[in-house]
């Protein structure tokens, strides 16, 4: 039977209405049923007696670090050599100890720059065949300088030694140090520096070095500033160069699985008739600042303050720098250091504050630094000097803090030693340093022999607010009427860590006013 949509609509209908008049009223749904009653508490556990306490520390392990042997090319080069197992890996280390504080005043980042050149091109070699052959041995090369040094490094397969010593070899004797290269670089370096200039810890890490040290040892960044990189010339950079790289006092470190014999045959017969002295000194320490105004570098509108408190300390073979490493711990180097937990814990200003004693060959400094909120930035100096201060009055260093962070410090330690390029780099900051041949298998026993006294007589010169520079990179307008009951001068630097000088005040206006 054909039956069409009408005819299956009416049906439908139909049934529907049959439905409603035969089955009356729909029943009531049945009551729910009552939730089951809660399960009875499980009996108490009987808790295994492996777990009632926390276990006692394993007994230390009898480490000491790695210390190598040494000798000397024929042309004086000092090898540091360290045969580190079976691995089939080396790290490479040359050590030029002449760095950043060699730049002429109005060039800083001029060792910088030559640094980042000497790969440009090599002996026979292009930079493009320099680097696909780099690439081909599995060769990782990398150049730095910093305020004392230049440090050319390689990571290589133990068995490609040769191969790699022979291309070190062209890029210390015989780079090229083409002249496009030089502006590409050069315009390079100026493009990270203008980028950083948007940075305000960037910018604040510059203007510390410019008020603690002026022009003089340190008071550069290593890549220098926009106007001192502007001022470079391709002369500049291939003078640099004649006068600064040479074999005179230039050390090498070597780590990995090669034969100390192997080593000394591959280094002669690459360097040791090159023949040379260098003719660059560091700039002298410039006295300490005897203005200790608050320096300021603005940022209109930013929400956070970028602020370190500092101070000129000794360089790094001082008398006190251990007492230093034990003491900075609980002051502001840990998480759980007194100026953490107050400024991040207790009063909720920052993420984190941080205190450090950085130490160059000649000089250093101890500061604090930490971004916080726009409208927290005074009291966050505040309580920075209570905690400093009560060092000298109601909280003294505790015995407490001494044995943790000794303990931190010892118990740290041998995992600054697990790869090779590690070991290479803590030997090789040796030489940088100037320091004893025997330093790092010494360390342990000289942070050990550090008393809860020593570390308060070094905590106690760290007291006095008015022997800090203050300087703060955020929205000078907004903070600057808090810092004005510090009763300092506040003085505007730009980003390059310069006095700004001040913007003209607004004057009348008018036919007769003067023209500005």
């Amino acid at each position: 039977m054909n039956v069409s949509p009408r005819t299956t609509t009416a049906l439908a209908a139909l049934a529907l209405a049959f439905t409603a008049a035969c089955g009356g009223k729909t029943p009531a749904p049945a009551p729910a049923a009552p939730p089951p009653a809660p399960a009875p508490p499980p009996a108490a556990e009987q808790v295994d007696p492996r777990y009632a306490a926390l276990p006692e520390p394993t007994p230390a392990v009898d480490w000491t670090p790695p210390h190598g042997t040494h000798f000397t090319l024929k042309n004086g080069i000092r090898v540091w050599h360290l045969e580190h197992g079976s691995t089939p890996l080396v790290s490479l280390q040359v050590v030029i100890p002449r760095g950043a504080a060699a730049d002429p005043e109005d060039l800083a980042g001029l060792t910088y720059l030559l640094a980042d050149m000497l790969d440009e091109g090599a002996g026979k070699r292009s930079a493009l065949e320099l680097s696909d052959e780099l690439g081909l041995l599995a060769t990782d090369y990398e150049a730095t300088a910093g305020v004392d040094y230049m440090l050319l490094g390689m990571n290589l397969l133990a068995e490609n030694l040769e191969a790699s010593v022979a291309l070190l070899s062209d890029i210390l004797r015989r780079p090229r140090l083409p002249k496009d290269e030089f502006e590409r670089r050069k315009h390079d370096l100026l493009a990270q520096i203008i980028a950083s200039e948007a940075q305000p810890r960037a910018t604040q890490s510059v203007a510390v070095h410019r008020v603690l040290f002026g022009s003089g040892y340190a008071g550069f960044l290593p890549r220098g500033t926009r106007q001192s990189v502007e001022a470079i010339t391709y002369r500049d950079l291939k003078n640099h160069h004649q006068r600064m790289i040479a074999p005179e006092g230039i050390e090498i470190v070597t780590v990995g699985g090669v034969s100390e014999d192997r080593v000394r045959q591959v280094l002669e017969e690459a360097l040791g008739d090159w023949q040379g002295k260098a003719r660059v000194e560091a700039r002298a320490v410039a006295p300490a600042p005897e203005r200790l105004p608050i320096y300021v570098v603005h940022y209109p509108g930013a929400a956070q303050s970028a602020l370190t408190v500092a101070k000129r300390a000794a360089g790094a073979n001082a008398p006190d720098y251990f007492p230093g490493l034990v003491a900075n711990r609980p002051i502001g180097e840990s998480f759980t250091s007194r100026i953490n937990l107050n400024l991040r814990e207790e009063k909720g200003y920052t993420y984190g504050a941080r205190s450090d004693i950085r130490r160059y060959r000649q000089a250093g400094y101890f500061g604090v630094s930490t971004n916080v909120r726009t409208d927290v930035t005074r009291a966050s100096l505040d309580e920075i000097f209570r905690e400093l201060g009560e060092l000298c009055t109601k909280r003294p260093l505790t015995q407490a803090e001494r044995d943790e962070a000794v303990s931190g410090l010892l118990l740290g330690y041998p995992a600054t030693f697990e790869r090779v390029d590690q070991v290479a780099m803590r030997l090789a900051s040796v030489p940088i340093y100037d320091r004893p041949v025997d330093f790092w298998q010494t360390w342990p026993d000289r942070v050990e022999a550090v008393g809860v006294e020593e570390a308060n007589a070094l905590a106690q010169t760290l007291c006095d607010p008015s022997e800090y520079v203050i300087v703060i990179a955020g929205d000078h307008a907004a903070i600057e009427g808090d810092l004005a009951g510090l009763g300092r001068e506040i003085v505007e630097l730009d980003r390059s860590g310069n006095i700004q000088a001040p913007a003209p005040k607004e004057g009348p206006t008018g036919p007769g006013a003067a023209p500005r």
